[in-house]
């Protein structure tokens, strides 16, 4: 039976756009995410709390829809798309004062990645490239390239403080270098996580290498494990792969770049998520190995973040067939487990209610999405508290990238 993850992903892009969707001071043609639905929030905390990485998700996110409406050949969907995604960038500048700089290289990470993707878009539905678009990945470029330098024998700072070179910046700052065609610049980062970050018996990509009082010559290893920064290397990895692979002069086999690499590399990681970041979940039918998610805040984004690279590698020709494989089911098992645990009710009743009947559903539902899979929403959810945005972007993501391997 073949699962229609596209009404999975409509549902979740809808409800999140309904919950969470707002201007920037009311300025129209502006989007962005509000932390929590109801924000009862004083307007102090506003200000000192919106997150400028989840908003860059929403933006991945309002591309994917529009690309999946693409593929479904829902054009003006996929317009509409579209102009949420320039909304959201719109919206991302003017809240972070007219800048898309700030002090965190790997914000500024997936903003690029964002914004590289939403050029795509534009190009299929207009045949040329969003100027907006390219004008802050051109800013953003080089900001990712002044985090960036030989210290510590390479790979990217985190933050402007610059005494901590990680795999949350690290990876995504060369997921952007193999996508900007620097492909040298992309295999240098890629090779210093490698070296310095790879767990090779776990199977897993460690946290970080921390400056004692600033200095390279007294580090600390983070030996922290965060799930997501498995798919930006593992994304990274196959981009550049796929690209030394159409040089005229091909790297050695084994040689970082090299298709037998990326896809020995892409098999490890693979496994490797499989072993650590996965827990079991009976559907009444069978025992499926489900994605395991981490809470809310920054944490309830790092599933949805992986499954979005795990369902790059389920769709690439360089990795074995095998790899493949388990890449798409933990993706699509973990997306059918979440959707059974969704709460539906009426978009007129306030989000988050204790008692909703779904059967008072009159118009089009929207839902609220369990931040755990093994939980159903009605109990991870307590009724009456807010709902943070993190999850729920996080569930749109797992559909999203399911709906692509449908």
């Amino acid at each position: 039976m073949t699962t229609d993850f596209s009404q999975y992903s409509d549902l979740a892009a809808r409800s999140v756009m309904h919950h969470f969707g707002t201007r920037v001071l009311g300025v129209p043609g502006t989007l962005l995410g509000k932390v929590v639905a109801p924000d009862r929030r004083s307007r102090g905390d506003k200000f000192k709390h919106w997150h400028y990485w989840w908003q860059a998700h929403f933006l991945d996110n309002a591309v994917d829809a529009g690309f999946r409406c693409l593929r479904a050949h829902q054009r003006e969907d996929a317009h509409q798309w579209l102009q949420r995604a320039q909304a959201l960038q719109r919206g991302i500048t003017a809240r972070n004062f007219g800048t898309v700089i700030n002090d965190y290289y790997d914000d500024m990470a997936w903003l690029t990645l964002a914004l590289e993707r939403m050029n795509r878009l534009h190009l299929a539905l207009h045949g040329t490239g969003d100027v907006r678009a390219q004008d802050a990945a051109v800013t953003l470029y080089t900001q990712l390239t002044e985090a960036c330098n030989d210290e510590l024998g390479g790979g990217a700072f985190w933050s402007k403080a610059r005494d901590f070179k990680n795999t949350p910046a690290t990876a995504p700052i060369a997921l952007a270098f193999a996508r900007a065609h620097r492909l040298e610049d992309a295999a240098e980062l890629l090779g210093w996580l490698r070296t310095r970050l790879w767990d090779a018996d776990e199977g897993i990509y460690r946290d970080g290498l921390r400056m004692i009082g600033g200095s390279v010559e007294s580090t600390r290893l983070e030996s922290a494990a965060y799930s997501y920064n498995s798919g930006p290397v593992l994304a990274a990895t196959l981009a550049l792969a796929a690209q030394v692979s159409e040089r005229v002069r091909p790297v050695e086999a084994g040689d970082i770049g090299s298709l037998q690499d990326a896809r020995e590399h892409a098999r490890a990681i693979v496994e490797g998520v499989a072993r650590q970041f996965t827990q079991p979940f009976d559907t009444g039918a069978e025992t499926v190995q489900v994605l395991k998610t981490f809470g809310d805040g920054d944490g309830g984004l790092f599933t949805g973040i992986l499954t979005r690279y795990l369902a790059e590698a389920a769709r690439s020709p360089l990795v074995n067939e095998q790899t493949r494989t388990l890449a798409r089911t933990l993706v699509c098992d973990t997306a059918r487990v979440l959707w059974m645990g969704r709460r539906e009710f009426d978009p007129n009743l306030q989000v988050n209610l204790a008692g909703v009947d779904v059967t008072e559903i009159r118009g089009e539902s929207v839902a609220l999405f369990s931040p755990n899979p093994v939980e159903h929403a009605s109990d991870a959810l307590v009724p009456g508290a807010r709902v943070e945005l993190s999850p729920q972007l996080q569930a749109w993501m797992i559909f999203e990238a399911a709906a692509t391997l449908s």
